[in-house]
């Protein structure tokens, strides 16, 4: 008898256990109509969604029964003409998800407990967007209105907000060492440079060696070491250094350096990309600048971060935002090797450099820029 309940205690345990490692999507939906394509997707190694598998809503329900995953990843759902998706992490259990089709973002998921901390990140990522998105409102209308120190007080709130959001997601990466989504969470701190490379470093080493050695940990090792090749460039591009020498392509296909550029009392250099809306926005007052400095001794010289792919995009919006200076591109975005020697990893980003190449200012847009020029021009 003791033998035969132990064969059944042994037989469930089994069970069980099968139960909980079979990866399974459960999904239901109260507004999405019957025949819509859903899509299980993944970022590739080119950090594009790729398609893993496709099943259709029949009677307000979908399910995938994908293959059993070795460790957590993270997957996406995709719905046919609907805008935007439900993230979830992978794990060898059933995963149940009900699906909103007007805010796909606030569906609801439950299972694994890699999703439950997800959610607890993901929450607070929405919240904290949410007000910076208030304060960049506030500060595009105060920019109209030219209210200086409301645009400044705006700043100060949003760096602050910035700060508050880097110490929470510390504090879950320091509290969830051996879960997946603490990857996660480190590298959008790595990507969007909210940490610096040291912290990152001994963060990512504080890691469980497993995370470490998954695909996502590798590539977060190598995210930051070139965030730390970025902050030695940036150090070496700061205020009071000579700016670091650079040729680069013309929209003609000529090999054109710094020096050949440089102004005879001051040069401005420009990084923007066509596509960038704030540097397209800021455009007209660099042109502003350049008419009425230029013939006084003011050069500008610009360096794109535009695709290949886009090169017509580049030289047209040149044209159409009356850019009459020179230009530069490697055609090659973010991986420009100008940008990346200047340590530049947001645009518009300008240099204002002094007729020996020594970087005076840093940065200045607007009223910023137009005053600093009077400044320098002797026009105060």
């Amino acid at each position: 008898m003791n033998k035969f309940c132990f064969v059944i205690a042994t037989a469930l345990l089994l069970i069980s256990c099968s139960k909980e490692a079979d990866f399974k999507i459960v999904g239901t939906t109260p507004d999405i109509k019957n025949g819509t394509n859903v899509f299980l997707q993944k970022i590739d190694e080119n950090n594009r969604l790729a398609n893993v598998d496709t099943t259709v809503i029949k009677e307000g329900k979908f399910n995938f029964d994908p293959d059993q995953v070795s460790s957590p990843e993270m997957l996406i759902l995709s719905f046919e003409n609907l805008q935007g998706n439900i993230i979830i992490i992978a794990e060898n259990q059933e995963i149940n998800i009900e699906a909103f089709k007007d805010s796909l973002y606030t569906s609801k998921i439950k299972g694994g407990a890699e999703n439950d901390f997800f959610k607890v990140y993901y929450d607070d990522v929405v919240n904290s967007n949410k007000e910076k998105q208030k304060l960049q409102q506030d500060g595009a209308m105060a920019m109209q209105r030219g209210d200086t120190a409301k645009v400044a007080v705006i700043r100060n709130e949003f760096d602050a907000i910035n700060d508050a959001d880097k110490r929470r997601r510390v504090s879950l990466i320091k509290e969830h060492p051996s879960e997946f989504v603490s990857v996660i969470i480190l590298s959008d701190l790595v990507g969007t440079r909210i940490i610096e490379a040291d912290e990152a470093d001994s963060l990512f080493n504080s890691l469980d060696q497993d995370l470490q050695n998954a695909d996502k940990g590798v590539k977060l090792k190598e995210m930051i070491a070139q965030l730390k090749a970025s902050e030695t460039a940036s150090a070496q591009a700061e205020i009071g250094n000579k700016a670091p020498e650079f040729t680069a392509p013309t929209p003609e296909g000529t090999q054109l350096s710094l020096n050949e550029a440089m102004g005879d009392k001051y040069t401005i250099i420009d990084f923007w990309a066509s596509w960038c809306k704030p540097c397209r926005e800021e455009n007209p007052n660099v042109v502003s600048v350049y008419k009425k400095y230029h013939n006084k001794g003011l050069n500008i010289i610009s360096v794109s971060l535009d695709r290949a792919e886009a090169k017509e995009k580049w030289l047209t919006a040149i044209e159409n935002d009356q850019m009459n200076w020179f230009h530069v591109s490697n055609l090659m975005e973010w991986q420009d090797p100008v940008a990346r020697k200047y340590g530049v990893t947001a645009i518009p980003a300008t240099y204002l450099l002094d007729e020996n190449g020594i970087i005076i200012e840093k940065n200045l847009r607007g009223a910023d820029l137009t005053a600093k020029m009077q400044e320098l021009f002797g026009e105060i």
